[in-house]
């Protein structure tokens, strides 16, 4: 049996798929991961064939190789057949011319495509798009962000687009330019492209969850007609008619809409259009103030000046009113005055000589009542002086007895109490520890100065003090006996 090289199995594979397909052959599928590199000019793509019932998964890939070549002759072809706004994209359903290759150094199966068939994406593509939108009009959502009220002044808007984009930067130049304090929320997205459908949904669910978001723009620049083919996902378009602010786009391309623009609030041509509808907002908003305010001041100067007038008006008949009124009141007055001073006159006339004598009986009664009381008080205040003198003179006499018998017994309890406190004196001092160390006894303490009344607790070593009646012997353990061992050598004698 002989043994082959790789690159002879390879080579062999080659051959035999040549030998299979022989003539280039038509394959359609979905175009992802598109790369077209930098020098050579060569596109690189997977061509995928995605299962009936998902968006998401495929059933089969197969890669394919665009070279620099047959992109050009295919890029000529178009332009002669009127396919001026023609490119590939991610994301699009093609049916490409290729051959069935395999790349020997690699080992890679792969399709060398020769060219794309525009008119069958083209197809492609407005299917997807009738789908999307039979898809919104049954669940009724064609017209659903439509219906939302845009604000008249959007201050704070939410925006979707490529930070790194023209777009990008068209859109926030116009935004600060027009001096309104307006607050850009952006979120950064790809605008085409594999990941730009979900990216895109995406965004516009982050920022709708902003609390008080006036509006979100989902802003692109121009590009080919396959470039937009993102914009009629069901998800982007689901996104934008549910969100709960209103949506604008301005995705770039004058003659066909998107679904995206069908179902958003609002549909401008570029995002620099976006931009001046929203500013156009404002300054209409401030247009209406400024207009409010001049026709506020005219209207409040005009009530004012009738106002005014009408109560100069007021205040002169009131004037009249008040000065006939008080003249009235003044002549009343002076008629009433005169009238109670004649009665009072007449009256005190006539009361004056009974006061005088009721005045001269009060006073004879009142003098005599004053001398009997007089005499009372004078009798009263020697009989209580009298009282008090007694009542003193006796508590002072208890008082001095009472302190003579306290004194007494407080002297000799003092007595008992100093006998008794000699006794102890003389107690204590037959206790003193000097006293027992006089008739010979020693203490031991440890190295802590604490009494040491157990051989137990001090280790062989241990550093000990002997406190003799005069002075103090230092010494080491080197040997001990516990009194367990004294009891059993005593033990021994005894046997």
């Amino acid at each position: 049996m002989s043994c082959l090289r790789v690159s002879e199995v390879n080579e062999y594979a080659r051959q035999a798929l040549a030998q299979r397909f022989g003539s280039p052959v038509w394959v359609v599928g979905e175009i992802h991961g598109l790369k077209t590199h930098a020098k050579s000019g060569h596109v690189y793509f997977d061509l995928v064939e995605k299962g009936p019932d998902t968006n998401e998964a495929y059933i089969a890939k197969i890669a394919c190789a665009f070279f620099q070549g047959s992109v050009a002759a295919w890029r000529r072809s178009l332009a002669a057949n009127g396919f001026r706004d023609f490119d590939l994209a991610s994301g699009m359903e093609v049916k490409l011319r290729a051959k069935v290759d395999l790349f020997v150094r690699e080992g890679r199966y792969q399709l060398i495509v020769s060219e794309v068939d525009p008119t069958y994406t083209l197809g492609a593509i407005a299917r997807i798009r009738a789908k999307t939108i039979e898809l919104l009009k049954a669940s009724g959502l064609l017209e659903k962000n439509r219906s939302l009220q845009l604000g008249p002044v959007p201050l704070r808007i939410g925006l979707v687009t490529s930070v790194d984009s023209a777009a990008y930067r068209d859109f926030t130049s116009i935004i600060q330019k027009s001096g309104f304090a307006v607050s850009v929320f952006v979120f950064d997205a790809h605008m085409q492209g594999d990941r730009a459908a979900g990216e895109v949904a995406r965004g516009i669910r982050v920022l709708a969850a902003i609390e008080g978001l006036d509006v979100i723009a989902i802003v692109r620049g121009g590009g080919a007609k396959t470039d937009l083919i993102a914009f009629d996902d069901i998800g982007i378009c689901r996104a934008i008619a549910t969100c709960p602010v209103p949506v604008i786009t301005g995705i770039g391309h004058e003659i066909d809409l998107s679904v995206a623009d069908m179902v958003a609030h609002r549909c401008l041509v570029t995002p620099t259009d976006a931009a001046r509808f929203l500013v156009s907002r404002l300054e209409e908003a401030w247009s209406f103030l400024e207009g409010s305010a001049s026709l506020l001041e005219k209207s409040s100067l005009q009530t004012i000046d009738m106002a005014s007038r009408a109560l100069e008006l007021a205040c002169t008949r009131l004037a009249l009113y008040a000065r006939t009124r008080t003249q009235r009141m003044r002549s009343a007055l002076e008629s009433a005055a005169a009238r109670f001073t004649a009665g009072a006159s007449s009256t005190a006339a006539l009361h004056t000589e009974r006061l005088l004598g009721l005045a001269r009986s009060l006073g004879h009664r009142a003098s005599g009542c004053l001398r009997e009381h007089a005499a009372l008080l004078d009798s009263r205040s020697a009989l209580l002086a009298g009282a008090t003198r007694h009542v003193l003179y006796r508590g002072l006499a208890e008082f001095s007895a009472t302190l003579d018998s306290r004194l007494r017994d407080l002297s000799q309890g003092i007595g008992v109490q100093l006998e008794r406190l000699d006794r102890l004196e003389r107690a204590a001092n037959v206790l003193h520890p000097r006293h027992t160390l006089d008739r010979g006894y020693s203490l031991t303490l440890d190295s802590a100065g604490r009494v040491c009344t157990d051989a137990r607790h001090v280790g062989l070593g241990a550093s000990i003090t002997t406190v003799l009646a005069h002075g103090r012997l230092h010494s080491t353990v080197e040997r001990k006996e516990h009194a367990d061992d004294e009891d059993a050598k005593e033990g021994q004698r005894i046997l």
